[in-house]
């Protein structure tokens, strides 16, 4: 099922793109893949002018995608909390770190993990800290109803479910959800404090740049990868 879903996917961005371009973006791919197995050592990037290193994990292949940043940022966010106190929306962390907080997902089947749909989180418990990796930007789209509002409903429940001085953090992929995209874009979110990152055009390299320089990256749905990529923090007042 999964290899006939790729040769669709293949197939319809060679009618949109062209044939030699696919071709040479899934040979780019092979041979980064390749070379990720082989190499020894990721590299880093700098964020707020600390270097950061990349991310490498197997699950997804991190050093092809923006995994390499997302998951390298977010260890750092969690360090130290209490994961009585942490909640993560969507089940992403567990499969690359070792992880006791508790997890929200509407879909994903696991151990350990709340089915259940954002928007209608119950008032309590509140958190210390709401974590979400590129999850999102997939309210209201990958779903049975179309809803563009749905995100922002979203992460306004999620503000209200942090303890004074709590902090909600998250990363969403810029290109995937385009009315997501306008409305952060709009400020429909007053973020504390929206940072983003973008990636080099031909290979999984990461550098942080103003926000306004990341709105057009495009979002490569052939291989599933981002180019533009944005970090939100929204703390509670106390």
């Amino acid at each position: 099922m999964a290899g006939r879903a790729i040769v669709r996917r293949v197939g319809q961005t060679a009618r949109e793109r062209g044939s030699l371009p696919v071709a040479r973006a899934c040979l780019g791919w092979g041979a980064g893949y390749l070379g990720g197995r082989l190499a020894r050592r990721g590299g880093a990037f700098d964020y707020d002018g600390v270097p950061v290193p990349y991310f490498r994990h197997p699950y997804r292949w991190t050093w092809l995608n923006e995994r390499a940043v997302e998951v390298a940022l977010a260890r750092r966010v969690l360090a130290g909390r209490d994961p009585a106190g942490v909640l993560e929306i969507g089940h992403v962390l567990p499969h690359y770190l070792p992880v006791r907080h508790e997890i929200v997902d509407k879909y994903e089947r696991a151990p350990g993990v709340r089915n259940q749909d954002v928007v209608n989180l119950p008032a309590g418990p509140t958190y210390d800290l709401i974590v979400s990796v590129s999850t999102l930007e997939h309210v209201g789209l990958d779903e049975d109803v179309r809803d563009p509002g749905k995100p922002v409903r979203a992460l306004r429940r999620l503000t209200d479910l942090l303890t004074p001085a709590g902090t909600l953090w998250v990363t969403v992929p810029v290109g995937y959800n385009a009315d997501l995209d306008a409305q952060l874009r709009a400020g429909a979110v007053a973020f504390d404090r929206l940072t983003a990152l973008r990636r080099e055009p031909h290979r999984n390299r990461w550098r942080q740049v103003p926000v306004e320089q990341v709105w057009d990256a495009p979002y490569d749905r052939l291989l599933y990868t981002a180019h533009g990529l944005l970090v939100g923090e929204l703390r509670r007042l106390p």
